[in-house]
């Protein structure tokens, strides 16, 4: 079971947040007029749909207004509230095993390996816990954080706004390192995470970068460009790298705003292929497949070993998706008003629905056991579980 990095992912451009000179402005003032004037989708019905149901639920509380992400290992479920909930669920039963209080809310998480928990405050302030749910440290980020904690390797990686990774033991929270990278003027207010591979952390930047950093003291191993800022303004050079980057094999894959999607060599950037794409979230990847949502929630399957495009499907669009995720056969995603959509992997036809009733799906949706774990702005954690695809 992998850790908590998710498959691939950023919250929904059309309620996200761009960052200038310190003030925040609605990313859809930044879009064509026409794009700001495009209607949801209208859902049809599904000719023959896969069986779809909640395996169980959790009532985490309001979440509204914040990065969280369930954090989906073999044996636990973390997952956290904007209030300062932080839950440990049971998987296979969807039993409450605890929930603790996190003094002054919880705004970005949850990371875990296991045996450390860790999620990030209004402030920049990063809270861990142990797997029984006993802090065990408390440290200060340079800046807010808007990404959950990758935790692994005995240490917690922290992502800050401003461009910051901070590495913290796990099991002290005494600061290792910190990478730093310049950042453009302008950037995209959305969660843009972190992943292992090896010995080195994955990390997508503002201004259509990947990079890789060594876990052992923060050094750049390698830059590439996902894609080259274009345009005479700010906002049309606009080009961050969404989500956190899908890595299969060697293979590392991902897509920025107003740029590209593509594939690289994980072990040295070198480009594999590349293709233009305006993402809206984060990819996911399958062993066979690449799947992309642009900033109109078209829905794109491409090869993975070339970019060959697969297939592309208009039956959500405009509905603010959340970024998707590989479930077997299918790929799974949510959308603004709590609809959560099963497409199959082979045509990107729609398969199945079902309906959280809970608000917008604010988070990366995560896998346990072959089936779907959401998380939506009202707080409600779902397993879903498919038949019949």
């Amino acid at each position: 079971m992998p850790r908590c990095h998710g498959p691939a992912g950023t919250y929904r451009l059309r309620s996200a947040f761009f960052a200038l000179s310190g003030c925040l402005a609605l990313l859809a003032a930044c879009s064509s007029s026409s794009e700001h004037a495009a209607k949801p989708t209208a859902l049809t019905p599904i000719a023959a749909p896969i069986d779809v149901r909640a395996a169980w639920t959790v009532d985490l509380g309001d979440s509204q207004g914040t990065f969280l992400r369930p954090c989906v290992l073999e044996h636990a479920i973390f997952a956290a509230s904007r209030k300062g909930n932080l839950v440990r669920v049971d998987p296979s039963s969807g039993k409450e095993l605890w929930r603790i209080p996190v003094d002054g809310g919880i705004t970005a998480g949850v990371g875990s390996d296991g045996l450390t928990v860790a999620v990030a405050g209004p402030r920049g302030n990063v809270v861990a816990f142990d797997a029984e749910g006993k802090q065990l440290w408390q440290a200060q980020a340079p800046s807010d954080v808007i990404a959950p904690p990758l935790v692994g390797h005995d240490l917690v990686l922290v992502r800050s706004t401003d461009q910051r990774i901070t590495a913290y033991e796990g099991a002290t929270g005494k600061r290792r390192w910190v990478f730093q990278k310049q950042q453009p003027s302008l950037t995209l207010r959305v969660e843009a995470d972190l992943v292992f591979a090896g010995d080195s952390v994955l990390v997508g930047f503002p201004g259509g970068r990947l990079g890789a950093v060594a876990l052992s003291n923060g050094a750049a191993r390698w830059e590439a460009g996902v894609s080259e800022p274009k345009g005479a303004t700010e906002v049309e050079r606009l080009a961050d790298v969404l989500g956190v980057p899908g890595l299969t094999d060697n293979d590392v894959c991902t897509a920025s705003y107003q740029g590209r999607i593509g594939c690289f060599d994980a072990r040295n950037g070198d480009l594999r292929w590349a293709r233009e794409f305006s993402a809206g979230t984060g990819v996911a990847v399958s062993a066979d497949g690449v799947y992309g949502i642009d900033t109109s929630s078209h829905v794109n399957g491409f090869k993975r070993s070339s970019g060959a495009g697969l297939w592309q499907t208009a039956a959500l669009a405009n509905r603010g998706l959340s970024a998707p995720v590989v479930v077997g056969k299918l790929l799974a995603v949510g959308d603004f008003e709590g609809k959560i959509h099963f497409l199959s992997l082979d045509d990107g036809k729609l398969v199945g629905r079902f309906d959280a009733s809970a608000g917008p799906v604010i988070s990366t949706p995560q896998v346990w056991n072959g089936a779907a774990v959401f998380q939506t702005a009202r707080g409600r954690l779902f397993l879903l579980t498919t038949a019949g695809e």
